[in-house]
């Protein structure tokens, strides 16, 4: 009996040991990711207080993190006003979508 609890022991003890190297891989693959994350960070160039910045559908998405669909749903309920530049360019004022995210925010905490 006590030979199969001693090769339990050992058994499990190796398979902690798997454990804790496979636990070490992972933060190292994760720790890995978050680097990269941060080095393909976009940072948006910051327009002169006195003027308003127009910003394309990515950057309003990528502000709003939403999608496409979301975005287009938005602007056909009149909620996000798209400014027409020619027949194929939408543009987006950056103050507006501002205005967005904080009456957004204040109908949340009510």
């Amino acid at each position: 009996m006590e030979t199969v609890v001693k090769l339990a022991i050992e058994k499990m003890c190796e398979e902690i040991e798997r454990l804790k190297q496979t636990v070490g891989e992972q933060q190292k693959r994760i720790l890995e990711l978050e680097r990269n994350r941060n080095r393909s960070t976009v940072v948006e160039p910051s327009a002169p207080k006195n003027e308003d910045e127009l910003l394309n559908n990515e950057q309003v998405k990528r502000i709003l993190k939403i999608g496409k669909n979301s975005l287009i749903k938005l602007v056909r309920d009149g909620v996000l006003i798209a400014i027409r530049i020619n027949e194929r360019t939408v543009r987006f004022s950056r103050s507006a979508i501002m205005e967005y995210i904080q009456r957004k925010q204040a109908s949340t905490t009510m």
